[in-house]
């Protein structure tokens, strides 16, 4: 299993990003502790989170939060001042820890074999599949 990355960003920056998720939890009805308990960290943990008072972020937490308040992961790592290139390369790390907490091991193996096609690869697959879904 990778290690956990944290990335250093401007506190500024922490602070938006903070007071975003913030308004997106509240727009969404979704509690504090609710959301903490989702993401399997302490409702103090996101409260900091949310208040800017970290200095370090987990890309990792932060796609799971895109997840549950359902928005753009990347939009998150660009309102704390990645660049494309930078989401791209954490896109790959995140992928790789996902597919590392995958219990099923053939799962696993097939989404990472996914990953490495090309457009055109992923297109038959697509295709296969609804092909036997239709059966």
């Amino acid at each position: 299993m990778m290690e956990k990355i944290d990335l250093r960003t401007n506190p500024n920056l922490i602070i938006v990003l903070g007071e975003y998720i913030r308004s997106k939890r509240v727009e969404k009805g979704i509690g504090l502790r609710e959301m903490a308990e989702h993401l399997s960290i302490s409702p103090a943990y996101l409260s900091n989170l949310e208040s800017g008072k970290h200095p370090m972020v987990n890309p990792l937490l932060l796609k799971k939060i895109s997840r549950k308040l359902n928005i753009d992961h990347l939009k998150l790592f660009k309102i704390i001042g990645y660049t494309d290139k930078d989401t791209e390369e954490l896109k790959k790390e995140i992928t790789s820890e996902l597919l590392d907490e995958i219990d099923d091991v053939e799962i696993g193996k097939i989404l990472g074999r996914l990953m490495e096609m090309s457009q055109d690869e992923l297109e038959l697959v697509k295709q296969y599949i609804e092909f036997i879904s239709k059966k």
